[in-house]
């Protein structure tokens, strides 16, 4: 939720948009989205939103400064130029409406600042972090079911390298749990190895199978040893790929196997939380594999920093404080 249910703590008072109907994300959204806002006569000073999807006509009136209030969105992309004059000038000017924009971490920042579309005063870094409260919970149910030998899982869905993962464990003795949200990869990997245990999470698109696929999986990554996050090499999908899944390792104090990613933040492995590895080097992972798994003091160090992160440096409780210390510095 981005900080929104810490947001009464930190004395920010949260106003909800009375849009009159779902719309699915699209310019057909652009205006009655707008309209809706427009008509909306509550007092608010800024317009916080996780993705931008729906705002655009908002975001351009802002951009000719007939829209009053400052607009603060999360930047999930980095920030390039199009290629083509006009279409180049139009996102100069599409940009222009967004007052802040906010990165998951520095390269990302630097090199949106490099396409000299944004400026630098209009960027920040902050560290999402998770929910703790909920995070202690779900150890708390797993307490006592825990895997006797180290058991390895894999979750997330973005840009994931399956491939290389199941190639990694091949031959292997050592168990993984993988999850998959289309049946179609759960067909292809189910009879890859006896040591590779497929499971199927069927979605359907609603908040409870949401909700109810995030409570199994946290459940069965309290559950085991190592949280495994093997991603494709970026090409031109510049993303953080795995941010998610590794600060849930992190909250759960699971040490983490990584592929090297640029655009995620620094921070993870300065801190030691886990193993990086490669991208798409099978070798390389079947390494990290085997060594965290005969290794059992490396395994519990790195699952002490995990955890000793997450609660002292990286969580919702921190994050909030500085996402309202930033809300403060714009409105003034």
């Amino acid at each position: 939720m981005y900080g929104l249910t810490h947001f009464k703590e930190n004395n920010l008072e949260v106003v909800f948009p009375r849009f009159r109907k779902y719309r699915p994300i699209g310019i057909k959204s652009w205006i009655p989205n707008l309209l809706d806002i427009l008509k909306d006569k509550r007092k608010y000073d800024i317009v916080y939103t996780p993705y931008r999807d729906g705002l655009e006509a908002l975001i351009y009136l802002r951009a000719l400064r007939l829209y009053r209030k400052k607009i603060i969105v999360w930047q999930h992309h980095i920030i390039e130029k199009p290629g083509g004059f006009f279409r180049t000038c139009l996102y100069r000017v599409f940009l222009n409406g967004i007052d802040k924009f906010i990165f998951f971490g520095e390269n990302a920042q630097a090199e949106s600042i490099q396409s000299k579309l944004i400026s630098k005063n209009k960027t920040a870094v902050l560290r999402w972090g998770a929910d703790l409260d909920f995070f202690n919970n779900v150890l708390k149910e797993a307490s006592g079911q825990e895997y006797k030998d180290v058991r390895f899982i894999s979750t997330g869905i973005d840009n994931r390298d399956f491939e290389t993962l199941v190639k990694a464990f091949k031959g292997l003795s050592l168990k993984l749990d993988l999850y998959v949200v289309e049946r179609e990869l759960y067909e292809k990997y189910k009879v890859e190895g006896e040591n590779i245990m497929v499971h199927f999470l069927e979605q359907d698109g609603s908040l409870e199978s949401s909700l109810l696929s995030s409570h199994t999986v946290g459940l069965e990554l309290a559950k085991s040893s190592v949280s495994i996050i093997c991603s494709k090499p970026i090409t031109n999908r510049k993303l953080s790929s795995g941010l998610t899944s590794i600060i849930e390792a992190t909250a759960l104090g699971k040490p983490v196997i990584i592929t090297r990613n640029k655009y995620l933040p620094r921070y993870f492995e300065d801190n030691n939380v886990g193993l990086f590895v490669n991208p798409s080097d099978v070798e390389d992972l079947r390494n990290a594999i085997l060594k965290i798994s005969s290794d059992s003091e490396l395994l519990r160090q790195l699952g002490e920093n995990s955890r000793q992160f997450a609660m002292k440096k990286c969580n919702l409780e921190l994050f909030t404080k500085d996402l309202a210390t930033l809300f403060e510095s714009n409105i003034s």
